[in-house]
């Protein structure tokens, strides 16, 4: 049966939901979808491949053949992708088949599409959000770059958002939920867009999400989910009508989503009501506890306050009852190796589920000037910050007076394995695992290793992907 359509999309798998004993965990990513609903109410034709770099050659083929005709683009969410030339063999190979047997244009999304440009030989590139700019797109290429299709400019607070039918949710599958967008604050480091916005802006009427909570439930049984704002508690009434719209839902369910630690701090009572309303995952960004790095990223209550509220936090205010993960930076003015383990060994000692160090990332404009958004570290980081760039072909590699950018690399692969020994799973990839039917409780409750220490993690997997990539076949 010929179903070809106007845009195939391509989604990856989210580095995120590998995890720490390096099981993958099936994530899809919300974007591509909101994309697809744009598009399809303004008659175009829309197929997603989620999990496409799970795929072999062969199965990508098979999945996507019957989708692909003359006319069609091939899109790729670049969101999941890392720039790994294994993980992107199957499907840059796959991509070059297509455009060189019906010279389909290639498209690329996400927050950073130049870095996948070559590896896809991309036509066009759109970054950041797209649902407005996706449509004015294929308008334009289907016209022959005349716009003859006008519709409403989409908005994020008017959006109604439903899993299409293909996109072959799985029964039980925990999904993404998009609250709102943007950050009421602007953290020196952060690349996302809209931060710095007032509250109540870009967030979404409650009744629509409460109805596409309750759509997800009777169609696919969905109580989990993971709640993808930049910053899900940076508003007090947001979250106090979350709170009582979730006690308004016939069913129970239970949440992840990233937190500012020092907003929990302040409104306790709330940190409280979210616990109580099934908030199980909290991802806070500590970044440092170090006061020079805190201050000199707009957190200085992580050095002043850290240490003493967040085990209390964690053990009394949500009972034990979260996978709540603490987030740190590799790199920050001031920090050195001593402080990160300092961290890690302090956080073992206080029973903390989860850490993590990663180290930090600069792309100054002048050195990556194709990038779509910098951070205040990427604009100054050699005349405020005290970052160097010695190696001309590897810009990215910085080096500062307390640590380098390698000593850095190095440093992530140590604290890896010492948490993947220490400490259970991170929040993201706890939550995906709840689609293979694992509970919370039982990850919890022991290191990353032990709990993916045999093979029936890896069978739940592959049987998972299996019945996804059937449902496509069927």
């Amino acid at each position: 049966m010929n179903e070809v359509v106007d845009l195939l999309i391509f989604s990856g798998i989210s580095s995120g939901s590998e995890s720490l004993a390096g099981f993958v965990k099936p994530w899809r990513s919300i974007g591509p979808s909101k994309i697809a609903n744009r598009l399809r109410q303004a008659g175009y034709r829309v197929q997603i491949i989620n999990f496409a770099t799970l795929f072999s050659y062969e199965d990508l083929r098979q999945l996507s053949d019957r989708f692909i005709g003359d006319q069609t683009i091939i899109g790729i969410s670049t969101t999941f992708l890392s720039n790994n030339t294994l993980t992107l063999s199957s499907l840059s190979q796959a991509v070059a088949f297509y455009k060189s047997k019906f010279s389909c244009k290639v498209l690329l999304g996400g927050p950073s599409p130049g870095l996948f440009s070559k590896v896809f030989s991309a036509d066009f590139l759109i970054a950041g959000y797209a649902e407005n700019k996706i449509l004015e797109l294929l308008n334009s290429v289907n016209n022959r770059m005349i716009v003859k299709k006008i519709n409403p400019s989409w908005e994020i607070n008017s959006c109604s958002h439903r899993w299409h039918e293909s996109d072959h949710v799985q029964p039980g599958e925990t999904l993404p939920l998009e609250i709102g967008r943007g950050c009421i604050f602007k953290c020196s480091y952060c690349k996302f867009e809209m931060t710095g916005k007032k509250k109540g802006e870009y967030v979404r009427d409650l009744s629509l999400i409460k109805d596409e909570i309750i759509f997800n439930y009777e169609k696919y049984k969905t109580t989990n989910y993971m709640i993808m704002d930049d910053t899900f508690n940076d508003d007090f009434t947001k979250i106090e009508n979350w709170c009582r719209m979730v006690d308004e839902l016939p069913f129970k369910i239970q949440y992840a989503a990233y937190c500012r630690a020092d907003l929990l701090h302040r409104y306790q009572d709330l940190a409280r009501e979210l616990s109580r309303t099934g908030l199980r995952g909290a991802v806070l960004g500590i970044e440092s506890m170090n006061s020079k790095a805190a201050l000199s990223i707009g957190k200085s209550w992580s050095a002043t306050k850290g240490k003493e509220f967040l085990p209390e936090l964690i053990h009394n205010i949500f009972d034990k009852k979260s996978i709540t993960q603490l987030n740190f930076i590799i790199g920050l003015p001031g920090d050195t190796e001593k402080n990160i383990w300092d961290w890690l060994f302090w956080c073992k000692d206080n029973e903390i589920p989860v850490a993590v160090a990663q180290p930090l990332s600069i792309r100054p404009p002048k050195l990556f000037p194709t990038d779509s958004v910098y951070s205040d570290f990427d604009k100054h980081a050699e005349d405020v910050y005290g970052y160097r760039f010695p190696y001309a072909g590897r810009p990215h590699m910085w080096e500062s007076d307390d640590i380098t950018w390698m000593a850095a690399q190095k440093l992530y692969k140590k604290t890896t394995d010492y948490i993947t020994n220490n400490f259970c799973d991170f929040t993201w990839s706890s939550f995906a695992s709840l689609s293979l039917g694992f509970e919370l409780e039982d990850i919890k409750g022991t290191s990353s290793k032990n709990f993916y220490s045999n093979s029936l993690y890896t069978n739940a997997t592959e049987a998972w992907i299996n019945a996804y990539k059937s449902s496509i076949l069927s």
